[in-house]
């Protein structure tokens, strides 16, 4: 399973029809929502686990404690449930400061109202946590395994733009403007403007054209 997998695949098709009978939304507003969404997320663990060593470890201890991947075993069980605080939570730590934003610009776009954006957001949150948790367990013992913002790095790095992929994704700019080039080199690509979304100089405007492109690369 790779990244678009978890978007626009087989993968991504289940979670986007689940989301959106749980939720009471139309297919397209939820698909909108994941398409957007996870590439923020992703951006969003990559710059926070190469701010730090203890926000590192932080999501290092969540992938191995919480997150293994065995969440894909049993899609219908997360969405059965809907959406909990503790995947309220989740979603909190990968934005920080930049949550509201975030949900305000999603509500914005889809019509949706804020609260629901905030429970289709917490239902995403765990499948992105539990792909890295896959990711990292197909890893283990090969030459690709290191740390955290490793693992974050290669899954954002990988794949074609062309394809709906996230190549060129090496990094984020939240709220401060300053390049994350932990992966090696500048951001770039998609990079560049998932990063373009957390600079707090953009205006709503901006925003919303951002997200349009993201999921206008995932969505279909």
């Amino acid at each position: 399973m790779n990244i678009t997998d978890l978007i626009s695949g087989n993968i991504g098709s289940q979670a986007v029809d689940s989301i959106a009978e749980k939720m009471g939304v139309e297919k397209s507003q939820a698909q909108y929502v994941m398409a957007a969404a996870v590439p923020l997320m992703m951006s969003a663990l990559n710059y926070n686990a190469n701010k730090s060593p203890e926000q590192a470890n932080g999501i290092q201890q969540a992938i191995a404690n919480k997150h293994d991947g065995s969440i894909f075993d049993n899609l219908s069980s997360l969405f059965a449930q809907g959406p909990t605080d503790d995947e309220d939570k989740i979603v909190n730590h990968m934005f920080g400061r930049n949550t509201d934003n975030v949900k305000e610009n999603l509500s914005a776009k889809t019509g949706l109202d804020v609260k629901k954006i905030a429970g289709i957001l917490a239902l995403v949150a765990p499948l992105v946590m539990g792909y890295l948790g896959k990711k990292k367990q197909e890893n283990a013992g090969t030459e690709s395994s290191g740390g955290i913002g490793d693992l974050i790095g290669s899954v954002l790095g990988g794949g074609s733009n062309a394809g709906g992929g996230l190549g060129g994704m090496l990094g984020s700019i939240l709220g401060g403007g300053a390049t994350n080039t932990a992966s090696g080199g500048a951001s770039g690509g998609l990079g560049d403007l998932v990063g373009d979304f957390f600079n707090q100089d953009k205006d709503k405007n901006a925003k919303g054209g951002i997200l349009d492109a993201l999921a206008g690369m995932f969505a279909k």
